[in-house]
This record gives C-alpha cells, sequence and structure tokens, in this order.
C-alpha cells in the first residue's frame, strides 16, 4: 500500500505520459485492469481484487427498531475504513458517495426488510476493509459492495404477534435481498490540459489527474448518480463520453458479478466450497519450500550465499533460506543422500549405518546405541540423528552427531 506523496519527477513524467497519450503500465485509455471476484464461506463476504487494489466486504444484520420517519423500512449502512491502521488515509469520501449512490438509487427494497412496522425491522450493514490501495478505490468498493449484497442471505423470521422467531440456516434456508437494480461505481481520471481521458486510474494517475470523475450507472444504463472532484472544467461533449463509457462497463462489471455468484452458489451445492483462505495465501506467497524460503539460520560471522529461485515473488516478500553448516541442513541433506540410494537399490534390505553413535555414546552407559538399523524401522531415523526408546527409559535419548 503506497501512501507516500508523489514526489515531483513523478509528477512530470506522468505528465509526459499524458501529454504523449500513453498510460504507465501499457493500457489502452479506456482498458480496465484484471478483475476478480472470490466469496467466503460465509453469505456476504466477499474479496475483490482490481489490479493491486484489494478490498474485502462483509455484509451483516440485525433486528433493528426503525426510524420514526419511515416505520416500515428497513435500514441500510455503509462503511469503509483502512486496514490496519485507518488514521493513514481518510476514507469519508468513499463513505459518502456509497451511501448516497445505494440509498438514493432506491437499489434495494426496504420495505421487504419490515418484520413489525413501527417495531422491528433488518438492519444491514456493508463493511469494507480497503487492503491495498492502488488506484480506483472508489470503483473497487463500489463492486465489493455489490457483490457482497447479491451474495448476502439473511434468516428467515416468523411473527407470532407477541415474539419473534428467528430460524437457522438448518432449519429455513436463509432469504437473498431483493434488489431492483445493480449499480456501479465506474471512475475517470481527467488530464484536460493533454485532452487526456482514462478509465480505472492507478494510484499516481488518480494522484496527479486534474479531475477525478465518478458515474454511477445500473445494468439497465440508467444514471445513478454523479460525483466530481477537481479544478477542471467539464463540458458537455466530455460528460457524455463518459457517461456512455461508464454505463458500457456497468453491464459488463455487473455480468461478471452474476457469473461470480452463479459458481460460488454450485460450488456450494456440490460443497466444494474452499472459502478465501487459499486466495488470501496464494496471492500473498506463504508458500514455503525448505530449499527455497527460508531465514538466514546460522552463525553470525559465516558468509551467507544466497542463490537464485525460479520461483517469482514479490518486492515485498521476505527470502527465507537457511546457511549451509547447520543442524539442519545437515539432516536435510542426509535424508536426500538416503532416499537417492534407496531409490538406486534394487535391494529392499538397506541397512544404514552409523559408526559414530558408538563413539559418541561410549562413555554414556546410561544411553541405548543403535549401530544399525534399515529404513522401515520403527525407531525415526532424522539424519544422523539416532532416537532411542529404551523400555527401561521414561524418554527417550537422542544421540547427536
Amino acid at each position: 500500500m503506497n501512501l507516500n506523496p508523489v514526489s515531483d519527477c513523478e509528477k512530470l513524467f506522468i505528465l509526459e505520459a499524458a501529454s504523449q497519450k500513453i498510460r504507465l503500465d501499457g493500457r489502452k485509455r479506456d482498458e480496465y485492469r484484471p478483475l476478480k471476484i472470490e466469496f467466503g464461506l460465509d453469505w456476504g463476504n466477499c474479496l475483490v481484487t482490481l489490479g493491486c487494489t484489494r478490498v474485502f466486504a462483509q455484509v451483516s444484520c440485525e433486528i433493528y427498531q426503525p426510524n420514526n420517519s419511515r416505520p416500515n423500512e428497513g435500514v441500510l449502512q455503509i462503511s469503509a475504513e483502512l486496514a490496519g491502521d485507518d488514521k493513514l488515509n481518510d476514507l469519508t469520501k468513499i463513505n459518502q458517495v456509497l451511501e448516497r449512490f445505494y440509498k438514493d438509487s432506491k437499489c434495494i427494497d426496504l420495505e421487504a426488510l419490515c418484520i413489525i412496522a413501527e417495531e422491528k425491522v433488518w438492519k444491514i450493514k456493508v463493511d469494507l476493509s480497503v487492503l491495498n490501495m492502488d488506484g480506483n478505490t472508489l470503483g473497487c468498493c463500489s463492486i465489493a459492495t455489490l457483490a457482497a449484497l447479491m451474495h448476502f442471505r439473511h434468516p428467515d423470521v416468523m411473527s407470532t404477534g407477541e415474539k419473534v422467531i428467528v430460524y437457522s440456516s438448518s432449519e429455513r434456508d436463509p432469504i437473498p435481498l431483493s434488489l431492483h437494480h445493480h449499480p456501479v461505481i465506474v471512475n475517470f481520471a481527467i488530464f484536460e490540459k493533454y485532452d487526456f481521458i482514462i478509465l480505472d486510474p492507478s494510484f499516481l494517475e488518480d494522484k496527479v489527474c486534474d479531475n477525478k470523475l465518478s458515474i454511477c450507472f445500473n445494468n439497465h444504463r440508467e444514471m445513478c448518480g454523479v460525483d466530481i472532484e477537481g479544478c477542471a472544467s467539464l463540458s458537455q461533449d466530455l460528460l457524455m463520453n463518459c457517461s456512455n463509457q461508464a454505463a458500457s462497463m456497468a453491464i459488463k462489471l455487473v455480468d461478471k458479478i452474476k457469473s461470480a455468484i452463479k459458481i460460488d452458489i454450485e460450488n456450494r451445492s456440490s460443497k466444494s466450497v474452499k472459502g478465501l483462505e487459499p486466495a488470501v495465501s496464494e496471492d500473498n506467497g506463504l508458500k514455503l519450500c525448505l530449499s527455497d524460503k527460508f531465514n538466514f539460520i546460522g552463525p553470525s560471522n559465516r558468509e551467507n550465499k544466497i542463490e537464485e529461485t525460479d520461483e517469482k515473488m514479490d518486492a515485498d516478500q521476505e527470502v527465507v533460506k537457511i546457511t549451509d553448516g547447520t543442524a539442519f541442513t545437515t539432516s536435510h541433506n542426509n535424508l536426500q543422500q538416503i532416499k537417492d540410494v534407496k531409490q538406486n537399490k534394487q535391494n529392499d534390505d538397506l541397512i544404514v549405518i552409523d559408526p559414530e553413535s558408538s563413539e559418541s555414546s561410549s562413555s554414556d552407559e546410561s544411553v541405548e546405541v543403535v549401530s544399525h538399523y534399515k529404513l522401515d524401522d520403527i525407531r525415526p531415523v532424522i539424519g544422523k540423528y539416532v532416537v532411542s526408546d529404551d523400555e527401561n527409559s521414561d524418554t527417550g535419548t537422542i544421540i547427536l552427531d
């Protein structure tokens, strides 16, 4: 997450590229970054990745007392925050735009959330956590909000007059939200001096541009709201051009969300839902390999040589290695040699002899010496380490090299 201010050199470089109608990442002016939508194990949990911008959305519900002005309508609340230290950046602007677009457009049937008029209604709360900001954060939050609301299911309830019964998912199937339409926000960055308008701006483009234009469209090509931020003057032709692009892009984004939800529902019916843990582990590169990624362990005065790895890793990923000559590497190399010999030999009765074990333990009579053993013996073999399981001893004895 890059929250540092943009330097003058970066500004000049981006402006020079804009003057030549070139984007830093090589995209076309109306090209969107790769979009990935994944759902968690619970209804309403969604992780949206737009390029390097990542937003996690979670929808929850609770029984709430309605407002006096609208006693038969439910409540929708949207809040966005920066994961980690929310003091680094203020997301109040995003909260205001999202609530205005989604509430004023009346995309959710709030009357369907009423349980008992003037007494009890459902309160739907959308919590957004911005995991990484790399441009178009508002657009990514909008996609995550819509995907989470379309995916969410609230428990079924029944009112008996005196009390309200809330059924669990095992008793009755949860009920999806009633959505009239599906609004989504499309962002533009405008460089007025060079007459250059780009779709889905990156972090640097978003910081350097003269004006930011956010247009909300639904899948019926109906405009739900417009937000303008900046000091540039926008002509009517420019707004019409951006509106046509936003309407076309909104249809594609809504279709992408619907297809992702359809796949998730099919996986749930076949009980093959993996959740968000595999996606987060894969994206963050949390896979460890003995010979590839370990921290340096061993004497500090030994020169540590870093070997090149075939696996591509992010710049901020920690590279971990083990120094040669330590007990861990010696044990690992011995195990590999034993496996190689075992594969080359046709005789299954291969015996591994450790002649140094008798010398290292000859002075101690209480230690049982194991001079040789088979690979399929019950005693565990760990390189040159021999674990003794003497019946007369309470604990095993480890004979080291």
